[in-house]
């Protein structure tokens, strides 16, 4: 008990939130890949995906120009999702 994995320190700190937030709206809370977004009946579950990858670049993590807005359906196409990489 109590121990907890680098990742999962940072995945729910402040500045990571922080991190989502800025890149959400920045992409106007749209997926840049269909252009789906919420609203008008919609209801789609956004991510934010790391352009490079959260682990093989860790200077990078909190930079808002690593970050893309994707749905769900079109980050699952991505090379790197669900991979440990």
């Amino acid at each position: 008990g109590g121990i907890s994995s680098e990742n999962t320190k940072i995945r729910s700190s402040r500045k990571y939130a922080k991190w989502r937030k800025g890149v959400f709206e920045r992409d106007n809370y749209t997926c840049q890949k269909c252009g789906i977004k919420n609203g008008y009946g919609t209801n789609v579950y956004l991510q934010v995906h790391h352009i490079k990858s959260f682990s093989l670049y860790p200077k990078l993590r909190f930079n808002n120009d690593n970050g893309i807005t994707y749905c769900l359906d079109c980050h699952k196409k991505t090379f790197t999702y669900g991979k440990r990489i």
